[in-house]
């Protein structure tokens, strides 16, 4: 039975040292629409320095014991899912974007890792070789650790069916995904009942066909949003 999704890999890319560049990708999450076969994800450079990104993709699948691994990159004409383009020099300051394109059928739910990793500058790597030279004159003997990021994409099947199931008993609770996409247990929390103090507030994700498991007691209780698609329903669990 596969486990929820948390962070999983999430903020995970080693650092390297390169140029003084840093970037921020936005969400760590992100969805492509049923309806939609393109996703359009900003990056910032926020660092004083010109950034040389490349885009990596990685499909992620299950094992029999529905344990997570990542399929190394295909060759670009049996990629599923492509970059475009998978190249970016971004200004210090600057933003650019590239376009997810998603070329297979949506017949079910698919999980994706796209990693945008800061490189050193070099000649015939696919950058723009005028842009790679300016900004070599331009670095100067200074290093600093740039580090890479990556984002997860959910593929929303074609035709989606949400279908939760949330059961309790006195001593537990359980949140059941009976349907074939993932459903977001969002700001998920944990509250004191008597001091009314609350954990730190995370984001769930539930894969088709598996679970979240909850441990009750008297004194406590469980809040977060369910989101189904665009619907958004408020839970309390050990009220």
């Amino acid at each position: 039975m596969r486990l929820y999704l948390a962070l999983f890999g999430i903020i995970f890319y080693s650092s390297q040292v390169y140029a003084a560049a840093e970037i921020s990708i936005g969400t760590l999450f992100d969805y492509m629409p049923s309806n939609k076969t393109t996703y359009l994800k900003k990056i910032m450079n926020i660092g004083d320095s010109t950034a040389f990104i490349k885009i990596s993709i990685n499909e992620i699948k299950y094992d029999e014991n529905g344990l997570p691994y990542e399929v190394p990159e295909q060759e670009t004409e049996n990629r599923a899912l492509i970059a475009s383009p998978s190249r970016l020099i971004i200004p210090a300051k600057g933003v650019q974007a590239t376009r997810l394109l998603f070329l297979d059928k949506k017949d079910t739910e698919r999980y994706f890792r796209v990693r945008f990793v800061p490189v050193q500058p070099k000649n015939n790597d696919g950058f723009d070789a005028q842009k790679t030279e300016q900004t070599r004159e331009e670095l100067t003997a200074g290093i600093q650790i740039l580090t890479g990021y990556g984002a997860f994409l959910f593929i929303t099947p074609e035709e989606p069916k949400y279908s939760t199931e949330i059961t309790e008993d006195t001593n537990s609770a359980e949140i059941q995904n009976n349907g074939n996409t993932t459903i977001i247990l969002d700001f998920f929390e944990s509250c004191n009942k008597k001091t009314k103090e609350c954990s730190t507030a995370t984001k769930l994700h539930i894969l088709p066909g598996s679970k979240k498991q909850l441990v009750k007691n008297s004194n406590e209780s469980y809040h977060f949003q369910l989101i189904e698609g665009d619907k958004t329903k408020s839970i309390v669990i050990g009220n």
